[in-house]
């Protein structure tokens, strides 16, 4: 995997002009599914001819019976009976005219044929297999068409030129600065030696570790890929940061340099402000008297003004009435006028037509007449009536000027009562106008008697008032006059008053800016030292960058799997070839410095994540890396730690094993919410594989991924964490290149510090609840700190003109600073409380030294024995317990001394009880030589001589061996001579004295032989280190009386099991284990212990086997609300049930379940057996005895004679217990002879 099978294959196909064809799994995809899928593809190429290449990984090998239809394929074309009747027909309807253009006859058979001879003509089939581990070559030997009918291409290791080319393609472009000549040489190479490196110390990592490890070329593209993003990122960052510094630290040197040009400046204004004063204060003297003057004669003026408003008030009164009597002739005078312009020459004519007139046309004319001054009669009417201007004469007709006589003459006529409009217009319209206009004529005469004498008035009252007026304007103009000088005098007041306001302003703002200034550069002082001492070294870490995060990319995309040391190893390499190679690099760098973030590593630690380095570096791979972290988590600190961080975004849990995984994922990636997958084993679901491959795609604007069968909305706040308990698991390279793995075993040290934590915590609460609320305030106010420093820099860089002249800005950066002074002695505080906190916690620290110890001997185990697997959290438990349990002292040696003697002893047979018998003097070795190389008693010189011997060694550099000495002995003797300083004299003295050594070489038992009086005084490991050399074949036996002489003989005895003591530690929720071996059942001692309780009758047994699970898990869930006993016999004989198993046991609620229930298991060694149970289970092996003395004491513990009323029954007793012992002893012998195998018996005999 990752070698780029795929990626050809497609590129081939698209070059070739073939369409590439991928079955697509889904959640439950079986062989009907993948015979679908064929299906379609025999479909493409026999029937519609289509050019296809079938593109087959064995990831995507889900059952093995997919590549046995892949082999029918290669070898005939076909799969045996995979189309129905209905399917043949479609066939032979589609195939059927390709076979008459080829000239083929039409028959069934030669159709069926001519569709498969089409299928192997258009079908190219590529599988894409990885040699990596057995299922390849179990594949090849199974399915010969797989090296029959393929060619095989091998994809090997890319070489160094390949490496550093396409590196060189991608680092091309970079900015590199000035010496680019040097550098992108440097880092192409760097690229390659990386890549390599990794991949030799994976070989090393899996020879001295037993952990596999995959480098392929997709680990190396992605270092490219993180190298390019990271460092445009990290330079955006840094270039931001220096921006800030840079603006802040410019404009507290620009106000720095102000603050004295602004003293200068207030200085100078003060006499001109001095003097505009007494200036400003004449005029307005001056303004003032001369407003007083101008005051009184407007008060003059106003008086006048008055008695003129009078007077034309009086007058518009006079015309008002006047025209009132006017407007009252108005209406008849204009209706009179209207019906004139209403008449035209045929009515004249009509009413000069008549020769003899009607008396009421009569009359009209002759008051026309009258009023025109001529005769009354009709002649004279005619002649009116003839003139061309008759009707204008009678519109422009003096109204206002007619003889009283011809009014009086007129009377007679208006007084009429014939001489009415509407009467007359019954004869005559024109009459009828011409009446209608006398009269007017009449009433405006009569109106205009009435108004012209107030006519006359209003023209003397006219008179009058334009004179006053005169008179009037006069007085206001010298008003005006004197008002214009005021108002002159007032303008050149204000301007005075403005000017001295300017500069009062000016000298105020200048004051002001002063005090600002001094807040700003008083408050910020220290802090513009810092920032200019920052800018500097940020300038020199931005060049370094190229280096550092390229280490940095490099450590994300390589290094997650590997251990401490072994990252330490990688790390000092690549930066010594950095400095080789001239690439900028931080003399002390690191990951958590390069890419780490205080403030959030704190938060990482609060929530959980060990305090020390490596689990740091975890942390940082987990959240920067590319692809989705995989955790190997034994001890479960990785999920409790992404739980705890992710919590607040409604993060998802779900098992590997879960049937809604699909369901939880989609939801999640719609949502953008966080999923994290537990329990995973060594192989993904082929299901994740979109998921895992970010494989998000475009369409109408929307990113989508396909989950399963359907296409979701992808949020880019999406964020997917898997984790496993397998301590050691093997990720094949498919795997290793879809996630970036991640070894979370905890270190030494972070579980030193969690140990710690529990000691202090038990031995004094107050202390560690003040440590823990300091290690939570501390994180806030490093935070706020943090937050309060960026908004300074944001604030000053964002400033525009004088920041001095922004008031809120200052008092901000102040207030912001004073806080800022506030929490920084506030953080000096609680940093000093947690370095005298911390100073006496370490005085806990050697119990907490020897439970890390004791926990990583237990980790260890599990590279003996897949059984042997113990959970973080049982041991935490179990070691609180020794805490508690432990004497108590007054003295803090003496009370850490019983700690830790109790600890040791209670987890040495809580652990070994669990343990065959052979395993158990090694746990206790392992114990013993750990706490001893704590102490400093064992160096790893001489640990690794006592492991591995003397090693490959020149022969001869060495001191002539004598004769007496084997040759593999003297190497062995002289190297440690070399190497161990208590031994320096070890070769000269057996060279020399070979009789001293003698007693040694002869002795039954070597260990307490004499030994030459020089070496007296060893120590019992150097004289293990002697026993090697002279008596290797005793080394078990001295081993063991060297644990004695260290540890105590506790540690080598090995103590029956004893129900009545282990099923105390059990709890409701936690399972009893039984570990089985050859000869061994348990159930007997079940039986007897449940007797014993009086438990019998509620214990229920079953063996499991095909159709027993579903029985089991009833009787699991009954008895945990009725609080029976459950004994699971032969658990390794149901491995497809033990999910099964895990899932209930993990279900169940400690507050629910009953407090008497108990699940009893029994099972083989198993590597199917559920991980959960065996960490957190109370295991306990069952396996006949060893050596004599064992034997017999588990004879005498059998029934019936362990029941003292069947032992005290005999009445001969002393008879009875000699005849018991002999035959207790001959049963023993008779066991103990099958250990020499035929030469004890000549077949293995069941002595039980």
């Amino acid at each position: 995997g990752g070698s780029g099978k795929q990626s050809l294959t497609r590129f081939a196909a698209y070059v070739s002009e073939m369409k590439c064809f991928q079955v697509e799994l889904t959640k439950g995809y079986g062989i009907g599914e993948f015979r679908e899928d064929l299906k379609k593809l025999f479909f493409m190429t026999g029937c519609d001819g289509d050019p296809v290449v079938f593109l087959f990984a064995d990831t995507q090998i889900v059952v093995e019976s997919f590549v046995e239809d892949i082999n029918n394929i290669l070898n005939s074309g076909e799969v045996p009976n995979i189309f129905a009747n209905d399917e043949w027909e479609k066939i032979l309807r589609d195939v059927r005219p390709h076979c008459k253009a080829a000239g083929i006859a039409e028959t069934k058979d030669n159709i069926k044929a001519h569709f498969v001879h089409r299928v192997r003509e258009n079908l190219h089939i590529v599988l894409a297999m990885s040699p990596v581990g057995s299922a390849f070559r179990v594949r090849c030997r199974m399915f010969p068409s797989l090296i029959n009918c393929c060619t095989t291409d091998w994809y090997d290791k890319w070489p160094a030129e390949a490496l550093q080319s396409v590196s060189h393609q991608f680092f091309s472009p970079l900015e590199l600065g000035e010496h680019r000549d040097t550098i992108l040489p440097g880092l192409c190479d760097m690229a390659s030696a990386i890549h390599s490196s990794v991949g030799a110390m994976a070989e090393r990592f899996y020879a001295e570790q037993k952990r596999r490890f995959y480098v392929t070329p997709k680990s190396f593209l992605e270092l490219i890929a993180l190298y390019l993003g990271a460092l445009d990122e990290k330079r955006a960052e840094m270039d931001v940061g220096i921006s800030r510094l840079s603006i802040g630290t410019k404009k507290l040197n620009e106000t720095n340099e102000m603050v004295q040009n602004m003293q200068e400046e207030l200085a100078a204004l003060q006499p001109e402000l001095e003097k505009k004063s007494a200036e400003t204060n004449v005029l307005i003297e001056q303004v003032t008297k001369d407003s007083q003057a101008a005051a009184e004669k407007k008060a003059k003026v106003a008086v006048e003004e008055a008695a003129v408003k009078k007077t034309a008030e009086e007058v518009q009164a006079q015309a008002d009435e006047a025209q009132a009597d006017l407007d009252a002739a108005m209406p008849a005078l204009a209706a009179a006028v209207d019906a004139l312009k209403s008449l035209n020459k045929n009515d004249i004519t009509e009413i000069k037509g008549f020769k003899s007139p009607p008396p009421l046309v009569m009359k009209v004319m002759e008051a026309v007449c009258i009023l025109l001054g001529a005769k009354p009669d009709w002649d004279s009417a005619k002649k009116v009536l003839g003139d061309t201007q008759f009707l204008q004469k009678l519109m422009d007709y003096d109204k206002d000027n007619i003889a009283p006589a011809a009014i009086k003459k007129i009377l007679a006529y208006y007084d009429d009562p014939e001489f009415q409009p509407e009467v007359v217009a019954k004869v005559s319209k024109a009459a009828t106008s011409l009446c209608m206009w006398v009269r007017a004529m009449k009433v405006y005469d009569e109106v205009a008697k009435v108004v012209e004498p107030k006519r006359q008035a209003l023209a003397s009252s006219t008179a009058m008032l334009e004179a006053e007026k005169a008179k009037l304007k006069k007085v206001q103009d010298e008003l005006s006059a004197v008002i214009a000088n005021v108002e002159q005098l007032q303008k050149t007041c204000d301007e005075a008053v403005a000017e001295k306001q300017r500069l009062e302003e000016a000298a105020d703002t200048t004051s002001k800016r002063l005090v600002r200034a001094g807040k700003l550069t008083g408050g910020l002082a220290d802090e513009g030292v810092r920032w200019t001492a920052t800018v500097g070294e940020l300038n020199i870490e931005r060049v370094n960058l190229i280096g550092n995060v390229f280490l940095s990319a490099a450590f994300i995309a390589y290094l997650g799997f590997f251990t401490a040391p072994y990252r330490k190893l990688l790390v000092d390499d690549w930066i010594e070839q950095c400095r080789e190679m001239q690439i900028p690099t931080s003399d002390s760098y690191s990951l958590v410095r390069s890419m780490g973030e205080p403030v959030k590593i704190r938060e990482w630690n609060i929530w959980g994540l060990p305090v020390d380095e490596y689990s740091t570096e975890n942390g940082i791979l987990a959240t920067k890396g590319k692809r989705w972290p995989l955790a190997i988590d034994p001890q479960g600190q990785a999920n409790k730690w992404i739980r705890a961080m992710e919590q607040r975004n409604s993060s998802r849990s779900v098992k590997g094993n879960d049937a809604t995984i699909l369901r939880t994922l989609e939801n999640a990636i719609r949502m953008g919410t966080p999923v994290v997958l537990e329990d995973v084993g060594e192989e993904l679901d082929p299901s994740l594989e979109p998921v895992l491959q970010k494989q998000i795609f475009k369409q109408g604007g929307r990113s989508l991924i396909r989950v399963g069968d359907s296409d979701v909305d992808y949020n880019e706040a999406f964020r997917f964490y898997m984790t496993t308990k397998l301590p050691n698991p093997h990720y094949l390279p498919e795997v290793c290149i879809k996630v970036t793995l991640i070894n979370f075993t905890v270190t030494l040290e972070g579980l030193e510090d969690q140990l710690l934590g529990l000691v202090v915590r038990e031995e004094r609460p107050d202390l560690e609840r003040t440590k823990n609320d300091l290690v939570v305030s501390l994180a806030a106010d490093k935070k706020q700190l943090q937050e309060l420093e960026d908004k300074i820099l944001r604030l000053l860089s964002a400033s525009e003109g004088n920041i001095l002249d922004d008031e809120v800005l200052i008092d901000t950066l102040s207030d912001s600073k004073v806080t800022s002074g506030v929490i920084q002695g506030r953080v000096k505080e609680a940093e000093e409380t947690e370095a005298q906190i911390n100073e006496t916690r370490l005085g806990y620290k050697p119990a907490a030294t020897r439970g890390s110890i004791l926990y990583f001997t237990i980790a260890d185990l599990g590279n003996i024995g897949e059984m042997y697997q113990f959970s973080l959290d049982y041991f935490n438990e179990l070691f609180l317990v020794c805490i508690q349990k432990s004497d108590k002292s007054p003295e803090l040696d003496a009370r850490l001394s019983n700690i830790m003697e109790y600890a040791s002893l209670t987890i040495y047979n809580n652990v070994s009880r669990g343990l065959f018998g052979e395993h158990k003097i090694t746990f206790s070795f392992m114990m013993a030589t750990a706490i001893m190389r704590q102490r400093g008693d064992i160096s790893d010189v001489e640990w690794a001589l006592f492991l591995m011997g003397a090693g490959i060694v020149d022969e001869a550099t060495l001191p002539a061996r004598p004769a007496h000495a084997e040759p593999d002995q003297w190497t062995l003797i002289c190297t440690i001579s070399q190497r161990v300083e208590a031994l320096h004299e070890f070769a000269r003295s057996y060279g020399a004295s070979p009789a001293e050594w003698q007693a040694l070489t002869d002795a039954e038992q070597p260990w307490g032989a004499l030994l030459p009086a020089t070496f007296a005084g060893l120590s019992s490991w150097h004289r293990l280190l002697v026993m090697k050399c002279f008596r290797p074949e005793k080394l078990i036996e001295c081993v063991g009386e060297f644990i004695a002489v260290e540890m105590g003989r506790a540690y080598i005895e090995q103590l029956p099991l004893d129900l009545h003591v282990v099923f105390p530690d059990a709890q409701p929720h936690t399972p009893l284990v039984f570990v089985l071996s050859a000869g061994a059942d348990p159930m007997s001692t079940i039986i007897r212990y449940a007797t014993d309780v009086d438990y019998l009758k509620r214990m229920h047994a079953i063996s499991l086997g095909q159709g027993q699970g579903p029985i089991a898990a009833q009787l699991i869930k009954d008895a945990c609300a009725s609080g029976d006993w459950i004994v699971l016999q032969n658990c390794h004989l149901y491995v497809s049930w033990m999910i099964t198993l895990e899932r209930l046991v993990e279900e169940m609620d400690p507050k629910k379940v009953h407090k008497n229930f108990r699940l009893w298991l029994t099972s083989y060694p198993s590597p199917h057996f559920p991980v959960l149970i065996l960490q957190n289970g109370v295991k306990m092996t069952n396996e006949p005895p060893k050596g004599l003395r064992a034997n017999m004491i588990q004879s005498y513990l059998a029934d019936p004679i362990s029941d003292p009323e069947f032992f005290d029954r005999c009445q001969k007793q002393p008879q009875w217990r000699r005849m018991l012992f002999g035959l207790c002893f001959l049963h023993a012998w008779l066991q103990e002879r099958r250990k020499y195998g035929p030469l004890g018996w000549n077949i293995p005999y069941e002595f039980n």
